[in-house]
């Protein structure tokens, strides 16, 4: 992470703390890159609902899902750095598949791309990924 352990804790935790105590609505803590060192002081201190995007390129989702699944709903982790800008309609649905199967079972994951759709996503890729969630969103996977 750009900040270590401490500094999350005793810098931003405090000023991101005021706008979400009391906070009624489910909100999602979103970050970018590896947050496996501060998870447990997020998750504790601010308790969001859910956590977004689960950069592949930085985290396991299978890991996440085995540490923090229980706790927060997990969002994303379908590629942005090839798959859904380079990859093959067959590799966009291979993903999603693979991805649902790690982190589906017994709820809390809302699978998404790894940040948002960007503009330089191809359309047929984003169609796909749409399709194959339609496709393998039942339980079990066959």
């Amino acid at each position: 992470p750009v900040f270590s352990p401490r500094v999350f804790r005793e810098i931003i935790i405090p000023e991101v703390l005021p706008a979400v105590e009391g906070m009624e609505l489910p909100w999602i803590y979103h970050s970018d890159g590896n947050l496996m060192a501060v998870l447990d002081d997020l998750l504790e201190l601010l308790n969001p609902n859910a956590i977004h995007p689960i950069d592949p390129g930085s985290m396991d989702l299978g890991e996440v899902k085995r540490r923090y699944g229980h706790r927060v709903c997990l969002v994303g982790n379908i590629d942005l750095n090839y798959t859904l800008t380079r990859g093959t309609p067959a590799e966009v649905e291979e993903e999603v598949k693979s991805k649902i199967k790690v982190a589906g079972p017994g709820g809390r994951y809302i699978i998404s791309s790894a940040n948002s759709l960007t503009s330089y996503c191809k359309l047929e890729n984003v169609m796909a990924m749409s399709a194959a969630i339609r496709k393998y969103r039942s339980y079990p996977l066959s």
